[in-house]
């Protein structure tokens, strides 16, 4: 673009003066991309701008400190738990180091770029002071030392060689140390320049402070004002103030020149910085915007804020000013921001609307079409009609009747003298070139007008037909007669592009309707669409345009599917899209240059194809289009060839051949790791990192942080490297991955092993040749278990192991014997205990029958016969020993349940102190017997637990009995309630007995376990009461556990209390029944006939014998000849065992109870099961009483006494009251049904003057 010479004044370097008279201009061709607050900078007064080695942009702001990577900004802000105690800052730099030095309101602070954390700089000076309050400004010399300017203080020096402070007082300084501006000369010293004040200079060598005069003017430097910046190139110093503007001073000469000292309206210039772009350009920053000088052609350009212009400065308070590595300019302003600068030289001229009359009127740019003189007609949607002068870049007055025409250009088409104007809703124009004539043609209801009012397209084929495409069909314009002809094949189609290719055929572009083509020659039809099951079809259904390039290739784009080459011969579509590397897959138009290759508008910028290499290459914002989304057929080129592309913000023009591609190869580093989704610094504990991923290039991790996300940033900030980034993980990845514009790489769930994250770009060819750019290694150690240590572990203990099976194998045959001999005894030991088990158990069985024999016969004896004291002496012996012996039994069964799930508890609450006391009572002999003192310790108030009763009083009695035989002459109990989590009652027993030794502290609660002392107590035991109680105890949910102490035995017993109901105490009551065989009743017993059950013959003629005297007895040995007895006799009392072969007594009770002629039979059950549970089963099949083997003749008589006598009281009760209830007087559920049917019988019979009591008797079998 051309520039006009606007100002005229001579610029001095190396002693060269600038003349007064300035004119200066304003220029809109200076594009900025803005950041602020809204994108991330943590506050919009940027008073530093400085970019480190790595490539990171920072800025200083009035709230905090900010860097950049292009892409997002990192904020650093007083905490109060951090190292940084201040917000505004001054000046940035870094250090040799790489570490970043910020100046604040509080200080310096230093940002280690190693281990990512702040420290304040607090080295003691040559005054033994630091640097403390505001730092203005902070400089580095040629030396890499840095100097530091505090306000009202003065001037600090750092050596790095020396790690020395030196301080400077500034003498002749006026208002204090305020705005003090330092420059670093080219022989490490540097110029001091205060406010207001002769600039001096110190020398670090001598450490001398000398003020510098001006020869030419000495009082000039007292009314400077504020130097806020100032730039030393070769001999002359360019000085910012806010009073005399931009001053030139010869340091060799001493004279000076006022460079730039007023605006264009004539007030004082406040130049805050200045900063050298290139050899020929400064930019100066003040508060009227930029002042651009190019010394080679001395130009002066002034840039501002212009609302009209959205990319102009942000702000006219202009702060600093920075050149990047890149050459991208950045500028921070007081109130604005940073503005970027890209400072490269655009391959594309942008026309736009600057909101003035001569240019363009709108941004919607819809349509380009040949007009005379070479100019262009470009139509847009919000601007209308214009005519463009592409050798001048200026837009032509319209024709007059044009001026007026509506402003929604849809369609143009430039038919010689006409010119056709299609215009969204306002129908087809028609307006005549030379004289004037404008034409409109809209919808009406005659046939022969146009179809509809928004023309979208307009084609004129080689006969010479006007096509018109509208969003309702096509129509052929009849120019003989100025008529319409509407195409029914198109009708409520919407039309959006109609072209005519070199072989005559017409293709039309639908909005929905895919593609249709119409063959002149032979006036078919054919439509292309989308399907889905066809790789050769149209890959979307939402054409935008088809065009032919210069080699007669056909190309068709749309709108979601890319775009596709058509081929002629197969009629298939061959489709490029976003999966083979077009940045988008919406396309509007394709031009092709004069190379052949093509340019393709889309809504991710412009995209250069070539189709013989298959390559891409993406222009956007960054590489200097206004935006990246373009418009529908708004495309055009030129016969020189230049190419136009219309957008939603003015139109582009671009020379292809003249392009020239920036080389600039933007650097890339990882920046941040995420190890399980928690950020690693290097300062954390444990740390994998030792310094920052700036400067590591591996990690180590475990095996259990496996999942990581690494961020990288590409310091790309002029968008001049449009390479293509991509990733690998070499090591999982097979192929390269393309990146997304977060520039974030997750991995999750790495197995151990070495990865390798490489970083690459492609150029044009995308995925091929991938050029890596960057990478970090990362290492998964494998598990203790499978790291190379234990692996070399592994391998001595497999040469070891082979050593030894090699060893083994000679000794193999006698390991084996013994083995087996292993193994067979403790088969053997297992069977001989599984067989002590089933023994015992199976003789405990057989025992109680052979006891009731002799305990019954024994008792009866004690009781009712007269014998000598010492023949009852002996009797006495016998009476004991038997009882001794069915204890014994008890426990082996118990103990046999126990082992085989089978002892089933019945949990009651129970008071246990009641239960210990009468448990206690029965042992009081035993202990008297042997001498032996028992002590209790009981709490006064009863204790409530929920337990089996029969089990806890065997469980004490087995301990307590264990205690007294082993003691030598004390056994303590103590009982208490432990509150814990779960309350427990606590039983604790001691003995003084020999010490049970520790080995044996488990063993002895195994059966048959007995524990030879060494000491001839003249006591045995069989090995089972303990084993019982703790398995009982176990059953419970609790214990029984030896804790010895070094004087006592001591038991403690641990149950749950459970959920228990508090009872009253009811004391030590013993209820005793007595038997009472009345003599008077010889004539009921002698009518009543006992049927006894057994199959134990010898028991059998035992209970015949004793009950004979008192019944008539009636005898069988199982049920099944038991029933056959009740069939044949009336009987009044059946007693049965219940075990015997073929039916138990339990069956033989169900059946008599269960048929009603036997319901009425009262039954007694006698058996060895002594279970709870065995007995609830007989009650609920209906018997009357449950006696216990072994048992006392005397007790079954009594009870048969008792059940007969109960039968005749209900006999007269029911003579008495024959209307009485069933349920009154029934003893039982079967006994309920037998009254029932009795008294049905006789409700029955009761007119029946005949029946009696035989016939009834007969009926129920009596």
């Amino acid at each position: 673009m051309k520039k006009k010479k606007l100002i005229a004044f001579l610029v001095m370097l190396s002693g060269i003066l600038i003349p007064d008279g300035l004119l200066l201009s304003a220029n809109s061709n200076y594009s900025f991309k803005h950041y602020n607050i809204n994108n991330g900078l943590s506050q919009n007064t940027v008073r530093a701008i400085y970019q480190d080695k790595q490539g990171f942009m920072w800025f200083g702001t009035k709230d905090g400190l900010n860097r950049f990577d292009g892409i997002k900004f990192e904020n650093y802000k007083f905490t109060p738990d951090g190292n940084l105690n201040d917000n505004v800052f001054h000046r940035i730099l870094q250090d040799r180091h790489d570490n970043i030095w910020v100046a604040t309101e509080e200080g310096v602070y230093i940002f280690d770029m190693h281990q990512e954390e702040f420290h304040r700089f607090n080295h003691l000076s040559n005054e033994n002071d630091s640097v403390k309050g505001v730092v203005t400004e902070m400089v580095l010399d040629h030396d890499g030392d840095i100097w530091m300017s505090v306000e009202d203080v003065g001037i600090y020096h750092y050596s790095f060689e020396n790690d020395l402070l030196q301080f400077y007082a500034i003498p002749l300084v006026q208002d204090g140390m305020k705005m003090v501006s330092l420059c670093p000369d080219n022989n490490g010293g540097v110029w001091v320049f205060p406010y207001s004040s002769p600039f001096l200079h110190i020398n670090k060598q001598t450490k001398k402070i000398s003020q510098f005069n001006l020869d030419d003017n000495e009082s000039l430097l007292h009314h400077t004002g504020e130097v806020s910046d100032v730039m030393l190139d070769q001999n002359i110093l360019l000085v910012g103030t806010s009073h005399k503007g931009l001053i030139a001073i010869n340091t060799i000469n001493k004279t000076h020149h006022v460079v730039l000292d007023k605006d264009a309206r004539g007030e004082p210039l406040f130049v805050r910085s200045v900063e050298r772009i290139d050899p020929n350009t400064l930019w100066i920053g003040t508060e009227s915007g930029i002042y651009i000088y190019h010394t080679d052609t001395e130009e002066v350009t002034n840039l501002r804020h212009d609302n009209n212009i959205p990319h102009s400065l942000s702000d006219n308070a202009i702060y600093s000013i920075y050149k990047d590595r890149e050459g991208g300019i950045w500028v921070g302003s007081y109130f604005g921001g940073v503005d970027y600068y890209p400072n490269q030289q655009s391959n594309f001229d942008l026309f736009y609307s600057l909101g003035d009359s001569s240019g363009l009127h709108g941004n919607r740019v819809r349509e380009f079409c040949h007009a005379p003189n070479g100019n262009i007609w470009i139509g847009t949607e919000d601007g209308g009609l214009h005519l463009f002068d592409p050798e001048s870049e200026t837009f032509l007055p319209l024709p007059q009747p044009l001026t007026t025409l509506y402003t929604n250009i849809h369609a143009l088409y430039n038919d010689g003298d006409y010119l056709w104007i299609g215009v969204f809703s306002k129908g087809l124009h028609r307006f005549h070139l030379k004289t004037g004539e404008l034409v409109t043609y809209t919808h009406s209801d005659d046939p022969f007008s146009i179809s509809q009012d928004s023309p979208f397209a307009l084609c004129k084929d080689r006969q010479g037909v006007l096509w018109v495409g509208t969003l309702s069909g096509v129509d052929i314009y009849d120019d003989k007669n100025d008529r319409f002809k509407r195409l029914d094949i198109l009708k409520g189609v919407s039309i959006m592009d109609i072209f005519e290719d070199s072989q005559g055929f017409i293709w039309i572009s639908t909005f929905l309707d895919g593609l249709y083509r119409f063959n002149s020659a032979t006036k078919e039809w054919k439509n292309f669409v989308y399907v889905a099951s066809d790789p050769g079809s149209l890959p979307y259904n939402k054409t935008t345009s088809v065009y032919e390039d210069s080699k007669n290739r056909l190309w068709v784009t749309t709108q979601g599917g890319g775009f596709s080459l058509f081929n002629r011969e197969s009629e298939t579509f061959s489709t490029v899209n976003s999966n083979k590397g077009l940045p988008n897959d919406v396309v509007y138009q394709i031009v092709d240059d004069y190379e052949g290759v093509l340019w393709l508008s889309t809504n991710s910028g412009l995209v250069r194809y070539d189709p013989e290499k298959r390559t891409f290459k993406n222009y956007t914002v960054q590489n200097g289009l206004k935006t990246n989304q373009f418009n529908y057929n708004s495309s055009f080129k030129t016969r020189d060839g230049d190419i136009y592309f219309g957008s939603l913000d003015g139109f582009v023009r671009f020379d292809p051949l003249g392009f020239k591609d920036n080389k600039f190869r933007a650097p890339m580093v990882f920046t941040d790791l995420y190890v399980n989704n928690r950020r690693i610094n290097p300062t954390d504990d444990k740390s994998p990192l030792k310094e920052s991923m700036l400067y590591t290039d591996a990690v180590s991790l475990p095996h259990h942080q496996n999942s990581l996300t690494i961020l990288f940033s590409r310091f790309n900030y002029g968008g001049a490297d449009t390479d293509q980034i991509y990733y690998m993980l070499q090591g999982f990845d097979k192929t390269w991955i393309m990146a997304d514009k977060s520039q974030i790489i997750n991995y999750s769930n790495l197995k151990p092993g070495d990865y390798t994250l490489v970083l690459g770009i492609a150029g044009e060819d995308r995925t091929e040749s991938i050029q890596k750019m960057n990478s970090f290694s990362i290492r998964i150690r494998p598990p203790f278990w499978l790291n190379r240590l234990a692996f070399l572990i592994y391998f001595l203990l497999f040469m070891t192991g082979m050593t030894l099976l090699t060893r083994y194998l000679t000794v193999r045959n006698r390991l084996r014997q013994k083995i087996k001999m292993r193994d067979f005894e403790q088969l053997k030991e297992r069977e001989l205990y599984r067989s002590k088990i089933n023994f015992f158990t199976n003789v405990a069985h057989e025992i109680r029958t052979p006891l009731t024999l002799i305990k019954a016969p024994l008792d009866h004896v004690l009781m009712t016969e007269k014998v000598s004291e010492s023949v009852k002496e002996n009797l006495l012996v016998m009476s004991k020993n038997t009882g001794r012996l069915l204890n014994l039994t008890n426990q082996l069964l118990d103990f046999r349940k126990t082992e085989s799930e089978a002892y089933l508890l019945n949990l009651q609450t129970q008071n246990v102190s009641e239960l210990i006391r009468e448990t206690l009572l029965r042992f009081t002999p035993l202990a008297k017997q042997k001498n032996v003192t028992i002590e209790t310790d009981l709490p006064e108030q009863d204790m409530f637990v929920q337990l089996d009763k029969e089990a806890f009083i065997k469980i004490i009695s087995n301990v307590l009995n264990n205690a007294i035989k082993y003691c030598n002459h004390f056994v303590r109990l103590e009982a208490s309630i432990k509150e814990a989590e779960v309350r427990e009652f606590h039983l604790l027993t001691e003995n003084d007995g020999d010490l049970i030794p520790t080995a044996f502290e488990d063993e002895i609660f195994k059966p048959f376990v007995q524990i030879d002392t060494g000491k001839d107590r003249n006591v045995t035991g069989t090995g089972i009461g303990l084993a019982l109680a703790s398995s009982l105890a176990d059953l419970h949910g609790g214990s029984l556990k030896l804790e010895n102490d070094d004087n006592y035995n001591r038991f403690l017993l641990k149950l749950p209390v459970g959920n228990v109901e508090k009872q009253e105490s009811t004391g030590h009551v013993q209820e005793q029944k007595e038997i009472n065989i009345e003599k008077g009743v010889d004539n009921l017993k002698k009518q009543a006939t006992i049927l006894l059950v057994d199959d134990d013959v010898e028991l059998l003629e035992f209970e015949a014998r004793f009950l004979s005297a008192h019944y008539h007895i009636l005898v069988a040995e199982n049920g099944v000849q038991a029933l056959e007895q009740l069939k044949k006799a009336s009987v009044s009392l059946i007693v049965t065992d219940v075990m015997m072969p073929e039916m138990d007594g339990f069956e033989l009770t169900r059946r008599v109870k269960s048929e009603l002629e036997f319901s009425h039979i009262p039954v007694i059950l006698l058996t060895a099961k002594v279970m709870a549970q065995s007995k609830v089963q007989g009650y609920e099949l209906g018997a009357d009483a449950y006696l216990e083997k072994p048992f006392s003749v005397e007790v079954l008589l009594a009870r048969i006494e008792n059940l007969l006598q109960g039968r005749e009281k209900l006999r007269e009760t029911f003579l008495k009251n024959p209307f009485i209830g069933a349920a009154t007087v029934a003893l039982n559920k079967s006994d309920e049904a037998f009254i029932k049917k009795l008294d049905e019988v006789i409700q029955e019979n009761l007119s029946d003057s005949e029946f009696n009591v035989e016939e009834m008797a007969e009926r129920f079998n009596i």
